[in-house]
């Protein structure tokens, strides 16, 4: 019988320090709850921290959208080394799945990414998604690795989607965490806020 798919988005913030550097504390505990919940899934990581851990390569950075493509491009090497270190720990390898939004919006593209991730998983490798930031179009990138992860569930139809942030919760207007969303309406729709972090592109939240 086939895995259910889960899906795990981890966010730049909860990845690295002020400095850009990657926590190596918290893909070490990364790396040990997913080699647990691989055992009854096929996970698909989606993970940011790739601009975050290129950007100190670059003088005077100041976060225009070609210093960004440029970091990334730095960033995901060393992340993706990261990665393969601590989940080698534990056997796993990783792959590297840098994706456009084209792959969602052609169906031969998306049927082709779809049977590369059914061999990573018939290996037991994981792969780790983040968007291919040096060639995206600027008027076709994804808002955020946010919408990758969400898009991603959706068309693999996972049986659910983790957004790990460093945010605690989606917060009432008293910052009490509402545990569950049963619709989206006007109330709900008035406690987001369009703030970020110093480190993301920062999907919308109330903090």
């Amino acid at each position: 019988m086939q895995k259910p798919v889960l899906v795990i988005k981890l966010g730049t913030a909860v990845l690295t320090n002020d400095k850009g550097e990657i926590a190596q504390a918290t893909i070490k505990k990364v790396a040990a709850g997913i080699a647990e919940l691989i055992q009854d899934y096929n996970v698909i990581l989606v993970s940011s921290g790739a601009v975050g851990s290129g950007k100190s390569f670059f003088a005077r950075y100041k976060g225009t959208l070609a210093e960004r493509k440029a970091a990334a491009a730095v960033g995901n090497p060393i992340l993706i080394r990261h990665y393969q270190r601590h989940f080698s720990v534990y056997g796993i390898p990783v792959a590297q799945a840098l994706c456009e939004r084209q792959h969602f919006s052609s169906r031969p593209r998306w049927l082709q990414l779809r049977e590369t991730f059914a061999e990573f998983w018939k290996n037991g490798i994981l792969p780790v998604m983040n968007e291919n930031d040096l060639v995206s179009n600027v008027e076709l990138k994804f808002s955020d690795n946010d919408e990758l992860a969400t898009l991603t569930a959706v068309g693999f139809d996972a049986d659910a989607l983790l957004l790990c942030t460093s945010v605690g919760g989606f917060l009432d207007g008293d910052r009490r965490v509402i545990p569950r969303v049963e619709k989206v309406d006007g109330r709900i729709l008035g406690l987001v806020q369009k703030g970020k972090s110093s480190l993301g592109l920062g999907g919308w939240c109330r903090s």
